[in-house]
């Protein structure tokens, strides 16, 4: 067989993966080595979300997927490609994993199109694209090549040429089932976690190609997906997706450790049901404002399910609520990561109620209009309180002593349609100056 250019480069990646590869396995290692790979970063975002971009959602799940590892697994050692928002290189990636000896090698991305019905998961190892959708899913993930300086060190593949192929097909045959094996165990807990799965696929992609290691991209959704751009950018969708992938690699390392002759060294440790702080609820206060800003507001950055309430003149803005003190921590680490450093745990005592004349109400509606009582535009809302400031005419529903009950007839409101409404602190019927 006459041997091309690309096919001698080929053959050279598997003699390098037959001696740096294999031979390095062949050691009986103490360690289990997982490289995990946040795709893009710095200059280059990745795909643009609904609500929040590629590089920032697959750098959270990262880290959270290896803290977890790191808190379970003694005999585990975490690698990261990176672990803040920087740029690096496809090639770079790839080299940590081998420089490393990793036992795996798993790059997390969100995926992205230009129809946003859009949706689902998918998970590619490396090998000859068999369709056009999933060309196109390799042809993005490269194009990070673009911003890099050195293009010249990626070599390019023929998938028409039959010799590229078949070369191609023997360089990663040493990985390809254990690589598979992981991607399907991915792929089902996703699928037990309610997520749409569009199944384990094979592109070829760089950060894949030169890996000495079993090695997946984990596309984690459809971040141009309206809903589950939304999904992947919470809290909720974050913690889910990243247990999902905590279970399938719990999976892979046990029957590794059974090949190895290893399952002596694995410790479970007991599962510790931890006991809720009674009569509290913690949130936390991440900004502080005299501007009223909307739910999509870049000021937000990304947070979603904000609470907002009005003491005097000042707006103060708080996520997550949960009486969990480790829910507590995890809500206020994220918050920080999303650029909140000030950010601070605010504990309220349940059903506490607010002293003297002081009430919460819900603002629902302000315009330049005074409406009497009962106005069509009050949705059906009752007993409307008006405050006028300045040209403005502002409108208040309901009054509650209690915190919960002013959530509740938030919710309320928010289901008549005033999505934007929000709490406000009283003194009797007249704002608050606190």
């Amino acid at each position: 067989m006459r041997l091309t250019r690309i096919n001698k480069q080929i053959l050279l990646g598997i003699l390098f993966i037959a001696f740096f590869g294999v031979n390095s396995f062949a050691q009986k290692k103490q360690n289990f080595v997982i490289v995990i790979d946040p795709g893009h970063g710095g200059k280059d975002p990745g795909a643009r979300g609904v609500v929040e971009d590629e590089k920032d959602i697959v750098l959270d799940v990262s880290l959270r997927f290896g803290k977890m590892i790191e808190q379970k697994y003694k005999d585990v050692k975490v690698i990261y490609t990176r672990k803040t928002d920087v740029f690096l290189e496809l090639w770079e990636r790839t080299q940590i994993a081998n420089r490393n000896h990793a036992n795996l090698f798993v790059s997390i991305h969100c995926n992205a199109a230009g129809n946003r019905s859009a949706y689902g998961t998918e998970t590619f190892v490396m090998g000859v694209a068999r369709s056009q959708e999933t060309m196109e899913v390799a042809k993005r993930e490269n194009s990070v090549i673009l911003l890099e300086d050195n293009q010249e060190k990626y070599q390019k593949f023929d998938p028409n040429d039959p010799e590229a192929v078949i070369a191609f097909d023997i360089m990663f045959s040493a990985y390809k089932d254990q690589s598979i094996s992981f991607a399907k165990l991915v792929e089902d807990e996703f699928v037990k976690n309610n997520r749409h799965s569009r199944g384990v696929k094979q592109a070829n992609f760089h950060v894949l190609r030169s890996n000495a290691s079993p090695a997946v991209l984990v596309e984690l959704g459809f971040i141009s997906n309206q809903d589950e751009g939304t999904f992947l950018s919470t809290e909720y969708g974050k913690k889910s997706m990243t247990e999902s992938l905590m279970t399938a690699f719990d999976k892979f390392k046990k029957e590794y450790d059974r090949k190895n002759g290893l399952e002596e060294e694995v410790e479970e440790k007991p599962k510790v049901v931890e006991k809720p702080v009674a009569g509290k609820t913690f949130k936390i206060q991440f900004l502080v404002s005299k501007n009223k800003y909307s739910p999509s507001s870049e000021q937000l950055k990304g947070l979603t399910g904000v609470e907002i309430v009005q003491a005097g003149d000042v707006y103060k803005y708080y996520y997550g609520s949960t009486n969990l003190p480790s829910e507590r921590d995890e809500l206020l680490e994220y918050v920080k990561r999303k650029g909140f450093k000030d950010a601070f745990v605010a504990e309220f005592v349940n059903n506490e109620k607010l002293k003297g004349k002081e009430n919460y109400r819900i603002q629902f509606l302000a315009s330049g209009s005074r409406y009497r009582d009962r106005d069509n535009k009050f949705g059906g809302l009752k007993n409307v309180l008006r405050v006028k400031r300045g040209d403005m005419h502002l409108y208040f529903y309901g009054s509650s002593k209690t915190y919960e009950d002013a959530q509740k007839q938030l919710k309320l409101v928010q289901d008549k349609g005033f999505k934007n409404a929000f709490i406000v602190l009283f003194d009797g019927e007249k704002l608050t100056n606190n």
